[in-house]
């Protein structure tokens, strides 16, 4: 039997032996006189059921399923239940540690890739929330995550026009997205999440045709020539000429990168390098051979590793060793020289003049040789790089221009045109008529003959 007891400072307990003979004890604290009494009546069913070795009614069990962590604690101290078994804590990926773990993890990427990782999880807080889970983010939200992009996304920069805070251009939409859909696959791979809300979401077009601008060879001749700089003069030729990727790969380039025997060199390309493409070959174009002359040919260079190498003795280039380039700031002094020359700056100065050296060398050689040499795919080329210019519409236009004469001649020669004064075009504008029936008016009754197969039930008039 249990007892249920009131003490003096207005508590209850209750007090009954276990089934191994000890008396225990069950303090409840100040509850009301109902409540003590109920545990005290279920505290009886449980010493009795125990014993007769039977099942708990569902009344009791039910109230012991209901019990508190407290009071079944209570029940468990004094013997009468088995330990309360925590439910398995089911994972939850918020959003900002998951983004910040995973970045963390991609120590494989070069560090410019690992700063556009950055970005992207700092959108992605910014925008969620830093304790949002993943698995609570719809496609929906995805979309107004992707507009918000092309709106007020980025950190800095306001409109001319509006004075609103300037979204990101196509293109960085389109990576960032790419990165949000990893992230979130990665999620869905540790089955953290259900689905990816950024799987199939429709991407902006990475394409801009009114930053692609063609520069021709006498603009950049003109820049070279008002440069006193043997470093700055083959560092413009190979990115006009070669299209090579500036800075990475003309700061990569060694001296014993240069094939002088057959004409040929070797492009170191870390872009690439982490996808098993770690240089590529390409020809010394007579537009490059006097600038690479020059500086080989100099004193100062004597003895030195790489081609470039003036240029790499700014503190910028420490950091360039380790991957990351994108302190090299060569844009400004760059714009200086345009100025200097008289020239219009143009967008995105140097991938421009890696997409006109593209653009020239596709109308001299096969397009699958040029992008061997430029180190991307047709796909990209056609993309990205290849331009159409005022050569060809010139090219076109007097090409036109000598082939007509030709042409009409040849027509005359041919006697086409010259029936009886009547041009060939008014010709073919004369009515057609059948030889058959070239002297015969059609009858109204039609083709068919007087006689038909089926009898006639009216006499011909």
């Amino acid at each position: 039997m249990a007892s249920v007891n009131r003490q003096k400072n207005d508590t209850w307990r209750i007090d009954f032996k276990g089934l191994d003979g000890k008396r225990r004890t069950i303090r409840l604290g100040r509850v009301p006189a109902k409540a003590a009494e109920e545990v005290g009546r279920n505290v009886e069913t449980i010493l009795a059921c125990a014993a007769a070795d039977v099942p708990l009614d569902v009344r009791t069990a039910s109230w012991l399923a209901n019990l508190s962590d407290a009071y079944h604690a209570k029940l468990f101290a004094a013997g009468l239940v088995e330990p309360r078994i925590a439910a398995e804590t089911v994972p939850v990926a918020i959003i900002g540690p998951f983004a910040d773990a995973y970045a963390a993890k991609r120590t494989d990427m070069k560090p410019a890739s690992r700063l556009v990782l950055g970005h992207v999880v700092r959108n992605l807080k910014g925008y969620f929330g830093d304790d949002r889970d993943m698995g609570t983010i719809t496609p929906g939200e995805a979309d107004d995550f992707s507009r918000w992009l092309s709106t007020g996304a980025r950190s800095r920069g306001k409109s001319a026009t509006s004075g609103k805070v300037k979204g990101l251009s196509p293109a960085t939409i389109g990576k960032r997205l790419q990165w949000c859909s990893t992230i979130f696959r990665d999620a869905v791979r540790r089955k953290l999440i259900p689905d990816n809300p950024f799987a199939g979401l429709k991407q902006p077009k990475a394409t801009n045709r009114e930053r692609q601008h063609f520069i021709p060879a006498a603009t950049i001749e003109a820049v070279i020539a008002i440069t006193p700089d043997r470093e700055w003069k083959l560092l413009l030729a190979l990115s006009r000429y070669l299209g090579l990727r500036v800075p990475s790969e003309p700061f990569s380039l060694t001296w014993d990168c240069v094939d002088w025997e057959r004409g040929r060199l070797r492009i170191p390309s870390p872009k690439t390098a982490i996808h098993g493409k770690p240089f590529r070959v390409v020809p010394i174009l007579p537009e490059v051979r006097p600038h690479l002359d020059a500086l080989f040919f100099d004193p100062e260079n004597d003895g030195r590793e790489f081609i470039l190498t003036r240029l790499r003795s700014r503190d910028s280039a420490k950091s360039a060793d380790r991957g990351f380039w994108a302190n090299m700031n060569l844009r400004q002094h760059l714009l200086r020289l345009l100025e200097r020359a008289g020239v219009k700056p143009w967008p995105k100065l140097f991938h421009n003049l890696r997409a006109s050296a593209q653009t020239d060398l596709a109308g001299r050689f096969p397009i699958h040789v040029v992008c061997e040499w430029l180190g991307n795919t047709q796909a990209v080329a056609q993309d990205h790089y290849l331009q159409t210019t005022d050569e060809h519409f010139n090219r076109a236009v007097s090409e036109l221009a000598t082939v007509a004469p030709a042409v009409i001649s040849a027509v005359k020669d041919a006697g086409i045109g010259e029936n009886g004064g009547e041009s060939a075009v008014e010709e073919t504008k004369k009515p057609l008529v059948s030889k058959g029936f070239r002297e015969k008016r059609m009858e109204g009754r039609g083709f068919e003959p007087l006689t038909s197969c089926m009898p006639c039930k009216r006499s011909p008039s």
